[in-house]
């Protein structure tokens, strides 16, 4: 469900892609709990790089799309943090820099999620990405 205004909370928008532009893996990640079209969705936040990582490293084997996906995802968050770097200092930010620290945080990614609907709670752990437009609630914390 959309929001009236077209586009994701912005607050939940900055704190993604402040995650995001972290460069090095977190764990654990930061628990949120999240409304997504009538099902709460609980879950750590990662960033989208360890995501695309984690995911490539599921079933015991790597899988050459989501390796791919993953370092590609990492060079720009890596490039958008050294974009901040020089710009806080001073430095001159490159072409390439400015537009990774630029690029709008469009998805959200969680660890160790469960998807719960009105009668279930959900007990499956599992990696998830969904569209922050998607998203109509949220708190920090696991809710359930």
């Amino acid at each position: 469900m959309r929001s009236e205004w077209g586009e994701p909370d912005a607050v939940l928008g900055t704190y993604v892609a402040q995650m995001d532009r972290l460069i090095e893996p977190v764990d654990p990640g930061v628990p949120l709990s999240l409304t997504v079209h009538g099902l709460l969705v609980s879950g750590e936040l990662i960033p989208q790089w360890q995501w695309f990582a984690e995911v490539s490293e599921m079933n015991n084997h790597e899988d050459a799309f989501y390796t791919g996906m993953a370092e590609h995802v990492k060079e720009q968050s890596d490039l958008a943090h050294s974009a901040v770097k020089l710009r806080d200092t001073g430095g001159e930010v490159t072409h390439r820099q400015y537009t990774a620290l630029m690029a709008p945080t469009r998805y959200i990614h969680l660890r160790n999620a469960r998807v719960h609907s009105p009668d279930k709670v959900g007990d499956e752990k599992c990696l998830w990405r969904g569209r922050l437009i998607d998203i109509s609630g949220w708190t920090p914390g696991d809710a359930v």
